[in-house]
């Protein structure tokens, strides 16, 4: 009887061992153990359920902070990319209080940006299509009326000097492609270099198009006479 009770006292004993009590209050050996605990959230983390050990535990948008999931907000990257807007935006509002500029679009309107400054610009020096020159047939000549056209853009390009000016060379339809835009280019150079011999400041380039751009397309002497011509891009 006694070795009965024995063994049915060792018996309860490994029972009790097999099985032991699942963890209570939050409190884990794994993840696993908070599974069953709700409230104390779903990861092991020293010893005690918690809602994060890492980011990865977390939605999207937020971050493991003290085992818990908080907004993220934003990442080191955004952080220095608002930054340096932010100075950028600054650095530029100061150099329009100074009135410098890098073009015309960094100035108010009524002023270009001339030698980094923005300034006024007459009236008379705004619209380079006013110094438009024309051409006699298959010359590249300038002419008196183109003459006083020149001078007055020079008067302009001394004034308020450009960062670059392209003169370009154009023709009427007569003639071959080739034969026109070598005409062209003749009367852009002669341009080119009336505008230089008058002493107007700024870069100059020449282009040429040749037949390709004309202004109107009749088979008459007032419309070859426009198409004749030398046209202007003046950037500042």
């Amino acid at each position: 009887m006694r070795r009965l009770l024995v063994i049915a006292l060792s018996s309860a004993a490994l029972a009790l061992t097999a099985c032991p009590s699942p963890p209570k209050n939050g409190e884990c050996k794994t993840s696993a153990d908070c599974a069953s605990q709700a409230g104390f959230g779903k990861v092991c983390v020293s010893g005690r359920c918690a809602e994060c050990a890492a980011d990865t535990d977390c939605q999207a948008g937020y971050a493991c902070k003290a085992s818990k999931c908080e907004p993220a907000g934003p990442s080191a990257d955004e952080l220095a990319r608002a930054e340096a807007a932010r100075k950028a935006a600054e650095e530029a509002a100061r150099r329009k209080a100074a009135g410098l500029c890098n073009a015309d679009a960094d100035c108010d309107a009524g002023k270009t940006c001339q030698a980094g400054k923005c300034s006024s610009l007459d009236a008379a020096c705004a619209d380079a299509a006013a110094f438009t020159v024309r051409f006699a047939y298959d010359q590249s000549a300038i002419t008196g009326e183109a003459a006083a056209s020149l001078k007055g853009l020079a008067a302009c390009l001394q004034k308020a000097p450009a960062r670059r000016v392209v003169v370009e060379g154009h023709c009427d339809e007569r003639g071959t492609t080739a034969y026109n835009l070598a005409l062209g280019k003749r009367r852009a150079e002669s341009v080119k270099k009336y505008l230089a011999d008058l002493g107007a400041a700024g870069a100059m380039e020449t282009n040429t198009f040749g037949k390709d751009r004309p202004l109107c397309r009749e088979a008459s002497e007032d419309c070859w006479a426009r198409n004749r011509r030398a046209e202007f891009k003046v950037e500042r």
